[in-house]
């Protein structure tokens, strides 16, 4: 008898996704709990590894050999019961692994350093290195080195320290093994351990040496050190004399400066002394003063200043206030959505339930979708609940995110604002998460697992009775359409929190510009409305969903385009450093002079991006200050706040940008948007184009008109007939909603039927063809023994729409649920491509399986 458990091992193999019964051992078995981080014997060798306690048993049921745990690495356990569960949820829901799931979880920064230990057979300890001599007839050169290495490091190496000192011994003895002429550091250092593994099990069934596996856990936090005396001064004196304990002087005047200040932080007393920290370690040795240790949080620093408006809630404002916050403790209630244009206050809506929450010992969690969206909104956040904010998202340290969440579970932070990946935050009391512009398409994670945080929140309500609010000016259709089906329940603000009217878009014609002459990316209805601006001393946004200086180069003699070496994409140019950059894997190079092709001088840039724009409105518009804000101005930590702050501090006239200025700004004097070109998007291939299209025109014209001035929005198009520029202009929601609704009913997009894609990589396109076969040939046969015989919901094989990425081709299969349950498809998928994986593939190829993909490309 005694106690067992069933843990995941801390590995990303598909293999060790399972629960591995381990037994306890009798002096952690009133200590082991379930969601602890514990360290067990893993594979033949029993390497110490990190594994998650999922259950606990009080026997072994099923008689397997089992294996006892090593330690508890963790007072208290990393996961609670309810974490558990809801990685058992999204494992089987996303079609991932365990790991994957843990470590959305888990608090970033904690670490395991294990290592082999090499040390002598006690039956030679003791042993004297010159009595190796009389070990030479017995032993082999290379026993002899490993012997002679661990006496000289005091009986004791480490692995990776003998591999060290192998290589530099047969460098100095010049030996010619193939190994030793292995050039990169990584491999030799592999190929050196693997050889040195096998001699060394050889060396330990001689009783010549014992091989043992230790381990460091660490984890990424900050201790800070605070001096003070032991005992007060006129005992310390006595102490001292009777003693006869002898100081230096600087020992004297440290001993001083602390009898009249109490618990100074070491390094301030080593900088203001200028003593070293050797001479206060001795003081400590002698008994005279002590150390006390606390944490250190490090803290997210935002340099964005937000003025603070007076605000006066409206009618509506207030409805959903009362609307939310009476409902908080129903166990019935839905998921909240407010559809609310552009302007009309939202933000101080998720305040108030917020202030509310709190009041009742609720926490709370905002997120916005991008790190866009967070200077502004963590100023005004911490501009009325001070300390309590914390922010998480990808920008952050390991060590910054560590901290953070340590926080959370101590209850220093009690609303945190971050990116999608916040909602698996450690409250202890989560009452309410916000999903501000929950129709961004990032809210949909594109790595493992391939989670929808709006279908995770969702989760929460159910299981957790959180209360779940989902803010947008645009929604997207199949979230509108389950509000409409009474799945959330639908809360409307009609009117601006400032009672201004939405700003009047007009739409210009740019076929007719072009009849006109005008070939520039301005039209003259644009270029005039910005000078009057600049000239009432009033701010401009210009829009273009296009970062770089051009969309693609090519040459004019022969038409060879410049493309990625990695990619099946062209290059963007970016006229700064006069490279092409490829914006899907990095890889760039100088463009050349002459064309590679055909050595014709006629290369050239073609296409608009907002590096190009920029340096033309600054031709265009002489003496004006132009700001631009995309991915590349914005890729050093701070910028983003840097380039926001000075447009608010109006030490810019112009700002230009892609979708990252489209939404949760707030400037009080811009009053004209200029959207440079619908058609970029509206023209994108995919089924979801017109959507976006509606979403990112509407968001980026809510830019304007903010304040006490009214707001103008120009938009340029090719295309002024299109029903979704009509919609747009009208700010008519409803209408584009009916619209789109039909056509995914008609196509059995979503929401109708679910999208599940499988994609199938790797570096050889021959190879990825013939897996992307076998997978539709074992699909085909599965279903066919079911008694299915019409495929029409396979589509495909077919290469990607972007064929190859970072050297990988890409061949995808979509299924849609159309006349067959979604479960049995997500079972035989997860069959064929997680458990018979090795059967079915060969190992060179990946697999990526997404439910309802934001895209197909």
């Amino acid at each position: 008898m005694g106690r067992y458990v069933k843990v995941i091992v801390k590995n990303n193999s598909q293999y060790t996704d399972n629960l591995f019964t381990y037994k306890v051992p009798e002096f952690l078995q009133d200590e082991i709990c379930l969601g602890h981080r514990v360290l067990v014997p893993f594979g033949k060798g029993n390497k110490p590894i990190e594994a998650y306690v999922f259950k606990i048993m009080h026997n072994n049921d099923e008689g397997v050999d089992t294996k006892d745990i090593y330690d508890i690495l963790d007072e208290r356990p990393t996961l609670k019961r309810e974490d558990l569960e809801l990685i058992h949820w999204m494992k089987n829901r996303y079609l991932c692994t365990y790991m994957d799931c843990i470590n959305l979880i888990i608090p970033k920064g904690y670490k395991l350093n294990n290592y082999k230990l090499i040390t002598l057979h006690p039956s030679l300890k003791g042993i004297e290195p010159y009595e190796l001599y009389d070990l030479s007839e017995q032993l082999s050169e290379n026993k002899k080195f490993v012997l002679q290495k661990v006496l000289d490091n005091k009986g004791k190496i480490k692995l990776d320290k003998l591999v060290d000192k192998r290589i530099e011994y047969s460098a100095q003895v010049a030996e010619d093994e193939e190994i030793y002429q292995v050039k990169d550091k990584k491999t030799l250092k592999r190929k050196v351990a693997d050889n040195l593994n096998s001699l060394l099990y050889k060396m330990k069934e001689e009783s010549l040496i014992d091989l043992k596996w230790e381990y460091k856990s660490i984890k990424n936090e900050i201790k800070i050190c605070y001096v003070s005396l032991k005992m007060n001064y006129v005992d310390m004196m006595f102490y001292i004399k009777e003693n006869k304990i002898r100081l230096g002087d600087k020992q004297k005047q440290v001993l001083e400066f602390l009898k009249n200040n109490d618990d100074v932080e070491i390094n301030d007393l080593v900088d203001l002394l200028k003593a070293s920290k050797s001479t206060i370690n001795s003081l400590k040795e002698k008994n005279l003063i002590e150390f006390k240790y606390e944490d250190f949080y490090r803290k997210t620093k935002s340099n964005f200043n937000y003025q603070n408006k007076e605000v006066v809630l409206n009618e509506e404002q207030n409805y959903a206030i009362e609307k939310i916050t009476s409902e908080m403790f129903d166990e019935e209630k839905k998921p909240y959505m407010i559809h609310g244009v552009t302007g009309s206050g939202k933000t101080e809506v998720y305040m108030e339930v917020i202030d509310y929450a709190l009041k009742q010992g609720l926490d709370s969690i905002v997120l916005v979708p991008e790190i866009s969206l967070t200077p502004q909104t963590i100023a005004r956040f911490k501009n009325r609940f001070k300390d309590i904010v914390g922010v998480f998202h990808s920008r952050l340290s390991e060590g910054e995110k560590h901290d953070v969440l340590r926080e959370i579970k101590k209850g220093n932070i009690r609303i945190l604002i971050g990116a999608r990946s916040a909602i698996f935050a450690p409250f202890n009391s989560l009452g309410v998460v916000i999903v501000d512009e929950f129709h961004e398409s990032s809210y949909k994670s594109d790595k493992n697992p391939k989670f929808s945080t709006l279908e995770v929140g969702r989760y929460l309500v159910n299981k957790r009775n959180i209360t779940l609010v989902l803010g947008s000016a645009t929604p997207s259709v199949e979230e509108y359409y389950r509000a409409k089906t009474g799945e959330y329940e639908l809360i409307e603000l009609k009117k601006r929190a400032n009672n201004k009217p939405l700003p009047k878009i007009e739409v210009v014609d740019m076929k007719e510009e072009l009849k006109c002459g005008n070939r520039s990316f301005l039209s003259n209805k644009l270029r005039l409305q910005i000078e009057e601006e600049i000239k009432n001393n009033n701010q401009v946004i210009l829009f273009l969903n296009r970062r770089g200086y051009s969309s693609f180069v090519s040459c004019r003699e022969c038409g060879y385009v410049f493309k990625c070496k990695n990619c099946d994409i062209s290059l963007t140019y970016h006229k700064k450093q006069n490279i092409g950059k490829c914006h899907y894997c990095g890889y760039e190079e100088v463009i050349p002079q002459k064309c590679p092709e055909c050595e014709s001088k006629y290369v050239k840039a073609f296409g608009l991006g907002t590096e190009k724009i920029e340096e033309e409105i600054k031709q265009i518009f002489e003496g004006v200050r132009v700001l631009r804000l995309d991915k590349d101005t914005t890729s050093q930590k701070h910028e983003l706040e840097n380039i926001l702050n000075k447009f608010q501090n109006r030490e810019a006239d112009i700002l230009i940008g892609t979708q990252m200025i489209s939404k949760g700004l707030d400037f009080n004097h811009v009053t004209l948007v200029g959207i440079l070109s619908a058609d970029m998007m509206l023209n994108f291939p995919d089924f979801k184009s017109f959507e976006n299209t509606f979403q990112l025109v509407t968001q980026v014209s809510g830019r304007a008109g903010r304040s006490e001035k009214e707001g103008k929005v120009i938009l340029q198009t090719y295309d002024s007939e299109s029903s979704v520029i009509k919609r747009i202009v009208d700010y008519d929601f409803e209408g584009f909603y009916e619209d789109e609704i039909k056509i995914r009913k008609l196509f059995n997009y979503t929401p109708f039927n679910n999208m599940l894609s499988v994609v199938i990589s790797g570096k050889n396109e021959l190879l990825v063809k013939k897996n992307i076969t076998n997978l539709y040939n074992n699909i085909v046969y599965l279903l066919t023994e079911r008694g299915i015989q019409d495929f029409d919901f396979i589509l495909g094989p077919n290469p990607c729409s972007i064929s190859k990425i970072n050297s990988n081709y890409r061949w995808q299969i979509l299924f849609k649920d159309d006349n067959i349950e979604i479960n049995l498809l997500k079972g035989i998928i997860k069959y064929i491509c997680i458990t018979k994986k090795d059967i079915v593939f060969d190992k060179d190829v990946n697999i990526s399986i997404d439910i309802n993909p934001n895209s197909i490309l």
